[in-house]
């Protein structure tokens, strides 16, 4: 990770973000299939499960929460059941939502997908066009006046759903255009004049395509339909999203860049423009370039097409992306330990710790570690630095340095994240991480276990595992003296 890359990311909790757009929600249906209709020929789903999220430009708005940044949302939803329900999902995801309105003449805008053994088979989506009358717009006016105050950037995520009329865009680039203040787009349609005077705009090639007359299949023809979007719309950047070929960015110097795409494993494109339009916002308005703001963008999209459905990324997430090879996945600062805990509770984790010196690792240690793997969904290992093991352990320990036993601790599968923690005490890992079951080995008694008062006070399970091989690392150390 560049220290570009750093402190950018650590930045964007800083940032204001304004996400204005068509807000919808989507609605997931799931099941399994074994039979097909005798009515038609079509699969029959037994329904297990249906959840909502917010979606369109709403997952715009959870992607730059996710980040940390502050947002606000600026939208028109129906007075409906979906739109109480889009707007709580947003307020349960930290987006602000006071610039959100319920209009009785609209109708929220809800996109439901059957999915069976993981697979889409069917869509459907519920939209009423035309909603956007004068009064509508001129309460959105009004609110725009006082959300655009003291904002960092504007992302304007158009699904062509209604909200994004002509009135609309031109209020928001007139208000951002006297106050300095960059507008990003994701547009939709043909007609990119309506865009003119914003600073960034981020069509897929399908879009740019269709915009511009001009085919996107070669690089040459990529570039002229760029440098034709930049002509139209008068932007300081265009970058065109091409899935699993990366994307093309023309920058503000007409300078000309191809990056191939992050994505190390595909399992939904849902909300992958969502997610690049957001954190290339973030990193610009933390100081990135254009093309290493890109970069960033390309990145978290690359995980967020990684999960199912339309995912947000964390700052841990990319930080992990940015980290080579698979160990380096694994190795988690303490800093970072609160915003692991969080991220793998709203993946519906549970999250198992366990702590010690784990100098000079035996067979004992590894079937520990499996036992205690099986407890939980992710196994967290914290081991103690060296300065504290030579606290603790005296002088000559510990035999194995830090760096390459944290190498050989995330190289054990059974082990999903290995940080170190300064204190001799693991209180500290235990209060950010607020696992829910710590473990140690049987030869300690539960009211000896470090933290456990901690553990339990946060609501967590403590649980001692008994001795599979009985080795000690101190008899072998004084066996090799």
């Amino acid at each position: 990770m560049t220290k570009d890359f750093t402190e950018a990311i650590l930045s964007i909790s800083r940032l204001r973000i304004l996400v204005a757009g068509d807000m919808m929600l989507d609605h997931y249906i799931s099941g399994t299939t074994d039979r097909t209709s005798p009515e038609a020929p079509v699969p029959v789903v037994l329904v297990n499960s249906e959840h909502s999220i917010p979606g369109g430009a709403a997952n715009v708005a959870r992607n730059v929460a996710a980040a940390g940044a502050w947002v606000q949302a600026c939208g028109v939803t129906g007075d409906d059941a979906p739109g109480h329900k889009l707007r709580h999902g947003l307020t349960g995801a930290g987006v602000d939502t006071s610039a959100l309105l319920m209009s009785p003449q609209c109708e929220t805008v809800v996109k439901t997908r059957i999915v069976s053994q993981g697979q889409q088979i069917v869509r459907l989506d519920y939209e009423k066009s035309g909603c956007m009358e004068n009064a509508t717009i001129e309460a959105v006016a009004d609110i725009l006046k006082t959300s655009l105050e003291s904002i960092n950037a504007v992302i304007i995520s158009d699904y062509a759903k209604g909200f994004v009329v002509t009135p609309v865009l031109e209020n928001i680039i007139t208000i951002c255009a006297t106050r300095n203040i960059p507008v990003f787009v994701d547009p939709k349609g043909r007609d990119y004049a309506r865009y003119r005077g914003v600073f960034a705009i981020t069509p897929n090639s399908r879009e740019a395509q269709e915009a511009t007359g001009i085919s996107t299949a070669t690089d040459a023809g990529l570039r002229q339909a760029a440098e034709r979007i930049k002509s139209i719309t008068e932007s300081q950047l265009v970058i065109i999203t091409r899935g699993a070929d990366g994307l093309a960015l023309l920058d503000q110097a007409n300078n000309w860049i191809l990056l191939p795409t992050s994505a190390r494993e595909t399992f939904d494109v849902t909300g992958a423009g969502d997610t690049f339009v957001a954190w290339l916002t973030m990193g610009i308005a933390a100081g990135l370039t254009a093309d290493e703001a890109a970069k960033l963008g390309n990145l978290a999209a690359g995980v967020a097409v990684g999960r199912r459905g339309p995912a947000v990324v964390s700052p841990l997430d990319v930080r992990r992306a940015l980290a080579p090879g698979r160990l380096g996945q694994k190795l988690i600062s303490e800093d970072d330990l609160e915003e692991l805990g969080d991220e793998l509770r709203r993946r519906g984790k549970k999250i198992v710790l366990t702590n010690g010196c784990f100098d000079f690792l035996h067979a004992g240690h590894v079937a520990f570690l499996q036992q205690a793997k099986a407890l939980g969904d992710i196994l967290v290992l914290a081991t103690n630095t060296d300065v504290s093991i030579q606290r603790l352990k005296g002088t000559g320990r510990p035999i194995i340095r830090q760096k390459q036993r944290e190498e050989l601790l995330a190289s054990i599968e059974a082990v999903d994240y290995v940080t170190a923690f300064r204190a001799d005490t693991p209180h500290e890992t235990i209060a950010r991480l607020k696992p829910d079951i710590l473990v140690k080995g049987g030869n300690y008694l539960l009211d000896e276990v470090e933290g456990a008062d901690l553990q339990r006070e946060q609501g967590g399970e403590v649980i001692t595992l008994p001795i599979v091989h009985d080795i000690s690392t101190s008899k072998l150390v004084r066996g090799l003296e």
